[in-house]
């Protein structure tokens, strides 16, 4: 009874003495870490993270201090190392940056002993610490958490380790939609703009990522231009982070910055062009140069001629400039292509020499993956045919998957809708990719509003692999909510909102008739591409032509499921807004936003399905005109759960953390991309809904009906 007694007795002594407060905390370094750019900037700034953490004082190289991070001794000179499973491949070339944390009691200190052999390495393991081991979290570019710590969480002797999954890991900002950075990025007037790209740099460091792209446009004075992003790129170098830039061969879509252009816009040819554009755009330090070799996504042109300039720019590119060259592989299927080659291709020699120096993205959109039975996009059934390039591809040149994190014009942060199966999506195809020895992670960025960060952050957070006293640390979904939002109670309703979706949107497909309608969904036949999930039947077809069997099918296969999923979402938002009583004021903010973002798309659902209860009551009245006619009552209903998003919308806007006039007004021209207003305009107003209610009052189903894209524009075929 007495030995009982004690073991419970000890159990209670046991937090009170690994929770007692910490005296001091310092990092140890030498002068060679202390001396190098990349390692140094992370030590500083960590240095004032933990100072922000911890109320005890914090310091650089106090020996004397109760925790001690101790600092490996680099080697400044070392070359950097190409890192491959494949070496003959010509490679991006980045160090090894594995890390190792050792945690031992030595007397009357906690000695953490970092594992690591470059100053890369070295950047990454800190914040990797930080944010993966003392509950910070660098969740948005302009927003973090940190904790409030009196005491040292971690156990006195642990292993730790980290392994990135991919060699590369990165993100690029589609600069040619108006998204958060593209002003920043692509206007040198722009006021704040190095600062806010430097906080978006320091992001990705945090975040341990190592790559930034994003694309150029055509500009009034590309030397301008350069002079304004050199610093720029010199920072990101200082973080350990290389640079890409995105641009086109001769691309005519939505103001891409061209490398040449044709007569008689230009009288030189076209390689006398590229050799000028890119002297002056190597008067910054790039890493890579990603290229888009078409004149569109949707066509190939002169394979012949293509191939030949990319010679010739892979010549300079690598041999004068010294970094690489990529392009990227489309979701649209050759097969598929609006025109065909004019030219044989090159012989297999050359083309297999220019391969081997130029790497390939492996693209794929919106929330579907490799593996998906069905993503109907781009005219494809699923993108299995991806994988399969990805996979022969491989064999003989770099190769980065290159999937999205969010997709405007129409799919989700545009309507808007927080689409919860990315998580899902981006975790499997980022550890098939790691199966696969995948040298490179590049995600495709559309903007962070509305929880899109929190799919961002997910992505950089798994493209690590990690390990606790040799155990590998699994993962889920939803795993990285809990960082922000510790109560069981919030994740457990979050988790079955996100399985919810999945069902739903994903898996039944409701997404086909969530989304809104593009340009080519209501062109005619053959104009009328699926560039992304749409009702098998056009919204113009059910209205002039549908019977009472295609109403009926309608009722059961999207009608009802519609609101079904607007009921079930409803239960479980009420539940976290129950909860929110929990959640201390640090945190708060970040629920709001979420269930704001989760009760919109709930309310997208409950809007559709009583738009196309609208649609099939007009539809039947047309059938039989004896009919009771509910149209009034349902155009009404219609309204007020339009109106309903539309406060939450308003609300939503304070919150932004970016201009209201850069991301959701429109810019009467002053804006650098073919877009007149902000990514998140067509949100401000909930268009979408208001033109779909239109469409169906009004009977007009054309792409020219309350459209607010300048097509012409778009597709350059005016300025």
């Amino acid at each position: 009874m007495l030995r009982t007694l004690l073991f419970y007795l000890l159990l209670v002594l046991i937090p009170l003495t690994s929770t007692r407060a910490i005296e001091s905390l310092s990092i140890v370094a030498d002068s060679t870490t202390l001396s190098n750019p990349i390692s140094k900037a992370a030590i500083d700034d960590c240095i004032q993270l933990l100072g922000q953490t911890f109320s005890c004082p914090t310091a650089i190289n106090n020996p004397l201090a109760e925790i001690l991070l101790i600092l490996p001794k680099i080697d400044n000179d070392e070359k950097t190392p190409i890192t491959s499973w494949q070496d003959s491949i010509h490679l991006l070339k980045y160090p090894n940056h594995h890390y190792r944390w050792v945690s031992r009691r030595n007397a009357q200190q906690i000695h953490l002993n970092l594992h690591a052999s470059c100053a890369q390495a070295v950047s990454f393991a800190l914040y990797g610490l930080l944010q993966e081991q003392l509950w910070l979290a660098f969740y948005h570019p302009r927003q973090s958490y940190i904790p409030k710590l009196d005491y040292w969480p971690l156990t006195e002797q642990f292993e730790w380790s980290a392994r990135p999954r991919f060699q590369k890991k990165g993100f690029h900002l589609h600069t040619m939609h108006p998204l958060e950075l593209t002003e920043p990025l692509l206007n040198p007037a722009c006021k704040q703009g190095p600062e806010l790209v430097k906080e978006y740099i320091d992001w990705l460091a945090r975040n341990q990522q190592n790559y930034f792209e994003f694309n150029l446009l055509e500009t009034d004075s590309l030397e301008k231009w350069v002079a304004y992003i050199s610093p720029l790129v010199d920072y990101a170098h200082s973080r350990g982070i290389m640079m890409g830039l995105d641009l086109s061969l001769h691309m005519t879509q939505q103001k891409a910055f061209k490398l040449y252009h044709k007569f008689p816009i230009s009288l030189l040819s076209p390689k006398q062009q590229i050799k000028k554009n890119l002297a002056i755009l190597f008067e910054a330090d790039w890493d890579l140069i990603a290229m888009e070799s078409s004149s569109t996504e949707f066509t190939k042109g002169d394979a012949a001629q293509i191939n030949e300039l990319q010679l010739f720019i892979t010549d300079l590119v690598s041999h004068q400039y010294k970094a690489k060259l990529a392009g990227r592989e489309h979701v649209v299927r050759a097969e598929k292509m609006l025109g065909k080659a004019t030219k044989k291709t090159s012989e297999p020699q050359l083309q297999q020499a220019l391969d081997a120096k130029r790497g390939l993205f492996v693209h794929t959109v919106m929330f579907y993956g490799l593996k998906d039975k069905l993503a109907p996009v781009y005219e494809n059934e699923n993108l299995l045919h991806m994988l399969d390039i990805l996979k022969k591809q491989q064999q003989h040149r770099e190769v980065w998957y290159y999937p999205e994190s969010a997709y405007w014009i129409s799919f989700d942060n545009s309507v808007p809708m927080f689409l919860m199966p990315y998580l899902q999506t981006r975790l499997e195809d980022i550890l098939l990719m790691d199966s696969l020895n995948v040298e490179g992670h590049l995600t495709f960025s559309s903007g962070w509003e509305w929880g899109y960060w929190l799919i961002d952050w997910s992505i950089a957070r798994w493209s690590w692999e990690h390990q606790f006293n040799g155990k590998i640390i699994a993962n889920r979904a939803t795993q990285f909510l809990s960082d922000l939002l510790p109560q069981a109670s919030l994740i457990k309703n979050l988790n079955e909102l996100q399985k919810l979706q999945q069902d739903y949107i994903k898996d039944q497909q409701l997404i086909r008739y969530l989304v809104a309608q593009t340009v080519t969904d209501e062109l005619p036949e053959p104009l009328n591409l699926e560039l992304h999930p749409r009702p098998k039947q056009s919204y113009k077809w059910l209205s002039t032509k549908a019977n009472k069997d295609d109403l009926l099918i309608l009722e059961q296969q999207a009608i009802q499921p519609l609101e079904q999923f607007a009921l079930e979402s409803t239960r479980l938002i009420k539940n976290l807004k129950n909860e929110k009583k929990q959640v201390d004021e640090s945190r708060i903010a970040v629920l709001d936003e979420l269930i704001i973002a989760l009760e919109v798309t709930q309310l997208r659902a409950a809007h559709k399905a009583a738009s196309l209860r609208l649609l099939s009551a007009k539809r039947r009245q047309k059938l039989d005109p004896k009919n009771t006619n509910t149209s009034a009552q349902l155009s009404e209903k219609c309204i007020k759960i339009r109106e309903q998003a539309q406060a939450l919308v308003t609300k939503q806007e304070k919150s932004y953390r970016y201009p209201l006039e850069w991301i959701a007004r429109e810019q009467q021209g002053k804006g650098s991309t073919c877009y007149d207003f902000g990514y998140l305009y067509p949100v401000s107003t909930l268009h979408f809904w208001s033109r779909e209610e239109q469409q169906i009052l009004q009977n007009k189903f054309g792409p020219f009906f309350m459209s607010i894209w300048d097509v012409p524009r778009i597709i350059g075929i005016i300025d």
